[in-house]
């Protein structure tokens, strides 16, 4: 799902915590989920899923070099 960027906003304080790195701030009030108005994520979170998705990708073209492919 692609969230439009008027829809998205970042933060370095929520709900009277505040996080050096911040948080990234989703409007889903469009959105079919009951009760649910905004979905926040820590950017220490964001930061641990891309460093996850680069090993993933650092792995897989490691075992393409290994296998001959491209």
């Amino acid at each position: 799902m692609r969230i439009p960027t008027q829809r998205l906003r970042f933060t370095r304080s929520l709900d009277g915590k505040r996080s050096e790195n911040g948080y990234l701030v989703l409007d889903i009030k469009g959105l079919d989920i009951e009760g649910a108005s905004t979905l926040v994520v820590t950017m220490d979170e964001v930061d641990a899923v891309r460093s996850q998705g680069d090993r993933q990708i650092s792995e897989r073209d490691r075992l393409r070099g290994l296998l001959g492919g491209p």
